[in-house]
């Protein structure tokens, strides 16, 4: 239950209930941390790592006659022929595999947003011995200690 590794979501685990709550905050409000308090005093936070936006290039068709004018025209047909039964977006994909921007096309600029990578949580174990004080048995005072 208090494996700090986390488990399956949806397990009975204290970790992973942390991580999809968190993660569900994110997606709501945008939160990305939270402290971790015992007795009232903070010992660490559990925060959300992201990915950094990432700028990205793509075709996208800007006049669809033309792109079909191309299409249908020499430079176009070995294209055609390979993707016949598939949608614009395969057809963008193999020409910017070879370089080719077809007749209609434009190469744009797009952001990829941030999207979730997972959380970080960070305590400081003698934080958490000062806490508890007598609360915590001397066993487990002692290995937090790292005695």
């Amino acid at each position: 239950m208090t494996n700090p590794r986390g488990g399956a979501h949806g397990a009975p685990n204290l970790r992973t209930e942390c991580d999809d709550r968190l993660r569900q905050m994110y997606e709501e409000s945008g939160i990305d941390r939270q402290r971790v308090l015992v007795n009232g005093e903070q010992v660490g936070t559990l925060s959300a790592r992201v990915s950094k936006p990432v700028q990205v290039n793509q075709l996208d068709v800007l006049d669809f006659d033309a792109l079909r004018a191309w299409l249908m025209g020499e430079d176009g047909a070995e294209y055609l022929d390979q993707i016949i039964a598939k949608a614009v977006p395969e057809v963008m994909e193999l020409c910017m595999a070879d370089g080719v921007v077809p007749d209609g096309c434009a190469m744009v600029g797009h952001m990829e947003p941030s999207h979730w990578l997972g959380t970080t949580l960070r305590v400081d174990k003698n934080k958490v011995a000062n806490a508890l004080g007598p609360q915590l048995p001397q066993a487990v005072a002692g290995f937090l200690a790292g005695d």
